[in-house]
């Protein structure tokens, strides 16, 4: 995890090929089941990194989102 990439979630709506509005409430889904985790936001923009459903080591130290100016 100490490599991971961090990617948005317009991003990740591009790769699976569905709109943004569309992969919000999967987004939702998968961060409750513990395939992706919430890392910070940069504006309204959010940031996600696979979460230990998806990479099957837990997280050892959780990260919470950073406050926004």
């Amino acid at each position: 995890m100490e490599h991971s990439v961090e990617q948005t979630g317009a991003n990740l709506a591009a790769l699976v090929g569905v709109p943004a509005p569309h992969f919000s409430r999967a987004r939702r889904e998968l961060e409750a089941d513990g395939w992706l985790e919430h890392t910070h936001n940069v504006g309204q923009v959010k940031f996600f990194r696979l979460g230990e459903t998806a990479t099957g080591s837990p997280v050892v130290v959780p990260l919470h989102s950073r406050p926004t100016a």
